[in-house]
């Protein structure tokens, strides 16, 4: 069909050429989101092209998942929370719903950037974005998540050599090129340039660097990088390591987020480069003059609040969109039930599934006569609908709800103990199969020794004594907790439980867990889990509102911590209010930050991180 037909048979279009065109160019991309892709074809007349959905690319081929593989990606999409519905979306073009009964366990907050790049992958083409304020084109050939960060891996034709990008340091959305446009080397294996850890991302050359960590931190961190790392192990307890290192800025970082607890040892310039730093946060100008006024955080109900306004409203309209077009596809399919289990399947009540059959029902196609619209009988306790056979097939997922499955179902399978030959696997396989995205996805979440235990311990129901490093207050107690539930936030695994010392439930980093003892069964009921998709940190009655300065060059903290206000600065930098619940965390993401962050309220802390800084500067005798 040409333009000037869609206008014609399409009610809304306006009658002005140049409108006309831009309100398809926004129908368009409206299609595109829902992965259902416009072609563009030649055809005689004046207006010499026309437009057509190819039935291929529209209808999603068949899977042939078994119900206990259905029903094993319906339990991975419940328990792992990537921030939007996109994973529900897709299960209900599949027929699956109810998806809300499962155990949540993880939570992995994919950046905009994500999706693009999936898509680029499964699709074989180029990739073109700005990265740290630079053009950078790739041809993408993996994503990873590990520790804590989502890592694109591909061919860099900027460089001619393999490179790897943190997706959440990419500028705005990845430009895709056509499909097939990307170009790999013969037999290139991504798995061999994933960066392990901060200071291997990124630079050339690497140079051998050792370090000293105290007692303290030692067996922390070497759990964390393993026994090749260890050059030797004092008396007291602190270890002195060795790491392979390409980027000084990664590694000055990872230090410094041990605060007081490690020390650089060479070579001489790179120790001199940490001084250095140091020695210019106790240089930064303190800020004078009145502190504003700070609210103190209010307490978390545990729901994330939704944005208002416009977009808000936008996104309301497609995702019931996409809800009914869900429905009227399962009832396509099996043709008539009670209007009780269809608004159960769907997460809806009784009388709002009656409105949007309601509404289904004055849909058709044109001329939108009585014999052109949807034919959906409703009575008071069943719905029956006569619908062509073609509506019962389910269309193809967007790149957003391909990525949601994958990732989902990948993330339980790199749970510790997870089955890789069961039925997720099989699923999973099937999956990226159609989508054209094998092996596109990687998980990596990584087991701290205690985990096996703390999992135990849940699953038993009994109470435990563990000695825990805070990192919040650089303190180590001594706790007796009883477990509520094991999760995984953004790569790291937390332990919630009703903490007796503090009198309610708290979360506890399992790699901090330095001691653990087993104890009676716990009695009497235990608080509500949390949901795995809130933060790692809950702004708790005792913490500090903190207003910061950030420079240009320390932006990167808004996206890194959870933040409660943000405001871009018209130098590239911003003013961020965050809550704080412990001096010991926040000294150490002010040395992280360095000089191009400032503390403006409260005024007491304003010269916190110079005093943090000198005390590290001690350390190291300058």
């Amino acid at each position: 069909m040409t333009l000037s037909e869609l206008a014609r048979d399409v009610p809304g279009y306006p009658e002005g050429r140049d409108a006309r065109r831009q309100a398809f160019e926004r129908d368009k991309r409206l299609l595109r989101e829902e992965g259902i892709p416009l072609l563009t074809e030649a055809v005689e007349g004046p207006e010499q092209y026309g437009y057509r959905i190819d039935p291929d690319t529209f209808y999603l081929p068949d899977l042939q998942l078994t119900p206990d593989e259905q029903a094993a990606l319906q339990l991975a999409v419940a328990g792992v929370h990537l921030g939007d519905p996109s994973g529900r979306d897709a299960l209900a073009k599949l027929g699956a719903t109810g998806v809300g009964d499962a155990q949540p366990l993880a939570s992995l907050d994919p950046p905009p950037a994500l999706v693009p790049l999936f898509d680029a992958v499964r699709i074989r083409a180029s990739v073109h974005f700005r990265h740290r304020g630079s053009d950078r084109t790739m041809s993408p050939a993996g994503l990873w998540f590990r520790r804590g960060h989502w890592y694109a891996v591909g061919w860099d034709a900027d460089r001619d050599a393999p490179r790897s990008f943190r997706v959440d340091r990419i500028e705005g959305l990845p430009s895709v090129g056509a499909e097939g446009s990307g170009t790999l080397p013969e037999d290139f294996d991504p798995s061999s340039f994933v960066p392990d850890e901060p200071w291997l991302t990124g630079g050339e050359g690497a140079e051998d660097v050792e370090l000293s960590v105290d007692p303290i931190e030692a067996q922390r961190v070497l759990d964390e990088l393993g026994p090749a790392s260890l050059v030797s192990r004092a008396e007291d307890g602190s270890v002195r390591l060795r790491l392979a290192v390409t980027n000084r800025g990664g590694l000055r970082s990872w230090v410094l987020g041990l605060g007081d607890h490690a020390e650089v040892l060479g070579p001489d310039e790179v120790r001199a480069d940490l001084v250095a730093w140091l020695h210019a946060i106790v240089d930064t100008e303190v800020a004078t003059g009145p502190a504003p006024s700070l609210a103190p955080p209010e307490p978390s109900s545990g729901a994330t609040p939704e944005p208002a306004g416009p977009r808000r409203e936008g996104r309301d309209v497609r995702d019931r969109l996409r809800r009914l077009m869900a429905i009227v596809g399962w009832l396509a399919k099996v043709g008539a039930a009670p209007i009780e289990e269809v608004a159960a399947r769907f997460g809806l009540d009784q009388d709002e599934l009656v409105r949007e059959l309601e509404l289904a029902a004055c849909c058709g196609v044109p001329p939108y006569s009585p014999d052109a619209l949807m034919e959906i009988v409703v009575t008071d306790h069943s719905v029956e609908a006569f619908l062509p056979e073609g509506m019962a097939r389910p269309r193809r997922l967007t790149p957003a709800e391909g990525f949601a499955l994958a990732a989902a179902a990948r993330t339980i399978l790199a749970v510790p103990g997870a089955d890789a030959d069961g039925s997720l696997a099989r699923a999973a396989a099937k999956l990226e199969a159609v989508l054209g995205a094998r092996e596109t996805v990687t998980v990596d979440l990584p087991a701290p020794p205690l985990l096996a235990d703390v999992q135990r311990l849940v699953e038993a129901g009994r109470s435990a004594e563990i000695e825990y490093h805070s990192g919040s207050s650089d303190e180590v107690t001594e706790r007796r907790v009883d477990p509520v539930q094991v999760v995984s936030l953004d790569g790291h695994w937390y332990l919630d439980a009703f903490c007796h010392r503090a009198g309610g439930l708290r979360r506890f980093r399992v790699d901090r867990i330095r001691r653990l003892t087993e104890l009676d069964p716990v009695p009497g009921d235990l608080p509500t889990p949390r949901a795995p998709s809130e933060d790692s940190f809950i702004p708790g009655p005792g913490s500090e509102v903190v207003q910061l300065e950030l420079g240009p060059g320390a932006t990167w903290v808004v996206d890194s911590v959870p933040v409660l206000e943000s405001t871009p600065r018209a130098d590239g930098g911003a003013d961020v209010t965050l809550a704080v619940g412990g001096t010991a965390w926040f000294e150490r993401l002010l040395l992280q930050a360095g000089p191009s962050a400032r503390v403006v309220a409260p005024p007491e802390w304003r010269d916190l991180a110079q005093r943090a800084a000198g005390r590290v500067l001690a350390r190291y005798g300058a």
